[in-house]
């Protein structure tokens, strides 16, 4: 348990690292280039996105959960994946003038023929950032991480201020999947790996033959809206829409997204183990409701300052859509949690079942919104697709895990009243500010200072789990002093 919650710590703080570098990379090239110049790289990352998709029925996924694992298999699944990967790069190549064309967009066509130089080297390091998982080496996966993202950050900004455009985008990518590439070889350096070999590659496929359907269902829904935005309404309206959803995350990457990189290789040991799931599972999403939903009350309370603060008063645009887009991802609490769950039990026909309901439904909902109500119907529409995909997510994993809807209550009613202690005193302020949700940055700065007092209020008052773990840090750190010097 020492070592998961040390594997956890690691993540976390490789997380918040790469939110600021995000959020700089973010913060700044939006005040560099317009919507306009943006939302050619939104609609290409998302037909790229869409594309990788296929890369997924080679999963690097196979290899943390596998119980016994040979060089064969490492092998056969690096074989599989370039494999696929010089399909997704020959197609989006050959396909660019076409979607250029489509899109009246002919900088799509450069924009391609870089970034798919990227997935090459991409490639590499995914499959040693897998090993590295099933090690729980997650030292090194941050060293990797960390150094990608601080080139691809560098690089992009420098780029856009010496006029590259929308090709800043491609290029820093590619500057950033170099340097990680080459960090990953210098510390993981298993060159045998490389040697072709398809000896075990039947496992893989049935295993990522599911995962790869689940992941292009996913990744298409999650395109759909942006591809559909950039064809029938603007770029413009497609990097508005991104740029919400990016603000509208930044709780579950902040929260979430650091603890997910180590709950399947966690999970998957202790399946090993014989041990049971239910009551992990359970704790986690205490543990997690606690962060992610104040977090995300407080972000659709300050979303005008907010998004002035981070992106500029050109995109002031996005801040009601960004109030809107919080409150439909408090319903995605579990969902960072269900796939490494039913991954480590094994149950990857479920997720494929789940994924067969909840997309199609989900994308042909949305569709309809942005043809017919464009980019304000695209975010009102995820109140009601959000929700949906939760109640279907959590009706699989309560029948793997024998739970019932009072257990999950039991986990999450104190989290919903240190979310609503959070939100209460922002609410307070704008109620007496005269200027509403437009509040200054003085003005909100004051306000996310009360909602930090109301959090730690209501985390006292519930008695919540999460405050004893907040305590057991401080011995921890003492110790670590100590040890240290």
């Amino acid at each position: 348990m020492l070592s998961v919650k040390r594997a956890l710590l690691m993540s976390v703080g490789e997380r918040y690292v790469l939110l600021v570098t995000n959020f700089a990379t973010a913060a700044l090239v939006s005040r560099i280039l317009t919507p306009q110049e943006i939302g050619v790289s939104v609609i290409g990352m998302a037909i790229m996105a869409t594309a990788l998709s296929l890369r997924e029925f080679s999963s690097s996924s196979f290899l943390i959960q596998r119980e016994e694992l040979s060089r064969e298999d490492i092998r056969s699944a690096f074989t599989v994946m370039f494999i696929l990967t010089g399909v997704i790069a020959a197609t989006l190549v050959v396909a660019s003038p076409f979607l250029a064309s489509f899109y009246s967009e002919p900088n799509l066509v450069p924009y391609f023929r870089v970034i798919s130089v990227c997935l090459f080297l991409d490639t590499s390091f995914t499959l040693i950032n897998a090993l590295l998982r099933r090690e729980m080496s997650f030292g090194k996966i941050a060293a990797i991480d960390i150094t990608g993202a601080v080139a691809n950050s560098a690089a992009t900004i420098a780029l856009a201020l010496a006029g590259f455009s929308y090709m800043s985008f491609a290029w820093g990518w590619l500057i950033g999947s170099g340097l990680a590439a080459g960090l990953a070889l210098a510390l993981c350096p298993h060159f045998w790996m490389f040697r072709p070999s398809l000896a075990n590659w039947r496992g893989m496929i049935s295993f990522g033959g599911y995962n790869g359907v689940i992941t292009m269902l996913f990744r298409i829904f999650d395109a759909l809206p942006l591809l559909l935005l950039g064809r029938v309404v603007s770029p413009n309206a497609a990097a508005l829409f991104s740029r919400t959803l990016w603000i509208g995350q930044i709780p579950d990457k902040l929260v979430i997204g650091g603890a997910v990189a180590v709950v399947l290789p966690a999970f998957s040991a202790e399946v090993r183990q014989g041990r049971d799931l239910k009551r992990p599972y359970l704790a986690a999403l205490s543990l997690i409701t606690a962060l992610h939903w104040p977090a995300l009350l407080v972000l659709s309370v300050l979303a005008y300052p907010i998004v002035d603060i981070v992106l500029g008063h050109q995109w002031t645009e996005a801040a009601p859509l960004v109030q809107v887009v919080a409150i439909a991802l408090l319903f995605s609490f579990s969902f960072e949690l269900n796939y490494p769950v039913m991954v480590a039990l094994g149950a990857i026909r479920d997720l494929f079942i789940r994924a067969l309901i909840v997309f199609p439904f989900s994308g042909i909902l949305l569709s309809v919104a942005v043809v017919f109500g464009g980019l304000q119907a695209a975010a009102w529409c995820m109140l009601v697709t959000v929700p949906f995909q939760a109640c279907i997510a959590l009706s699989f994993v309560r029948r793997r895990l024998g739970l019932k809807r009072r257990d999950i209550a039991a986990a999450l009613w104190k989290s919903a009243v240190v979310a609503f202690a959070s939100a209460a005193p922002p609410l307070a302020a704008i109620g007496i500010s005269s200027s509403g949700f437009g509040l200054s940055n003085m003005e909100a700065a004051a306000a996310a200072l009360s909602a930090f007092g109301g959090w730690s209020a209501g985390l006292i008052i519930t008695r919540h789990p999460l405050l004893d773990e907040i305590i057991k840090i401080f011995p921890a750190l003492r110790r670590a002093r100590v040890s240290v010097g």
